[in-house]
């Protein structure tokens, strides 16, 4: 049963990443894949919400940054150590007509983390702003898609990273709402009580 399951994992990883191949989509996810391509694009859209949404982004912000704070340790400290899985891209694995646009690396494959971490944010969001929710998954699907193309994950890590961090995106979220009912019921026993 694991076997097949494996087997599955690998022709799809061959098929998105072998495929579909073409020169614009390689150029196209390389950067896509790249966490420092979206440094300047997150730290204009970070003051933007900001300045346009005040308080409200300030809270989202540091929920955003418990969210990370959670799910990539999570991640690489519990689940990639204990479940071992290498890469499509080790040195150690041959995949027939397998491309690895990043080259080869010998870091542990499952969950992908970078999934892991952008589908928990899309959770997160989703939770506060339920409208944009299919443009917050959309863009984390992009981001868990552009892993497997390059060649370094399998769609099986990529979807069980998605799994993981909405979990865990749902879990900050509800602890949020949860201390915020909490606070809400002391204030008002405060004013009954004063």
């Amino acid at each position: 049963m694991l076997q097949s399951i494996i087997n599955l994992d690998v022709k799809l990883f061959l098929f998105f990443n072998h495929t579909l191949a073409n020169p614009v989509c390689d150029y196209i996810f390389v950067h896509i894949t790249n966490g420092a391509f979206w440094i300047v694009p997150g730290i204009i859209a970070a003051v933007l919400f900001i300045i346009f949404q005040k308080k409200k982004a300030l809270i989202i912000l540091g929920l955003v940054a418990i969210t990370v704070g959670v799910s990539d340790p999570v991640c690489n400290r519990l689940i990639k150590p204990n479940v071992e899985r290498m890469r499509p891209c080790n040195p150690s694995v041959h995949l027939e007509n397998g491309r690895f646009l990043l080259g080869r690396k010998t870091s542990r494959s499952f969950p992908s983390s970078h999934a892991m971490n952008i589908f928990a944010q899309a959770m997160l969001l989703s939770l506060f702003y339920r409208k944009k929710s299919a443009w917050f998954f959309l863009f984390a699907l992009v981001i868990g898609f552009s892993r497997i193309y390059v060649g370094v994950h399998y769609p099986f890590d990529v979807a069980a990273g998605a799994l993981f961090g909405m979990v865990i995106g749902a879990g900050v979220y509800g602890g949020y709402r949860a201390t915020v009912t909490l606070a809400g019921k002391r204030r008002a026993r405060s004013a009954h009580s004063g």
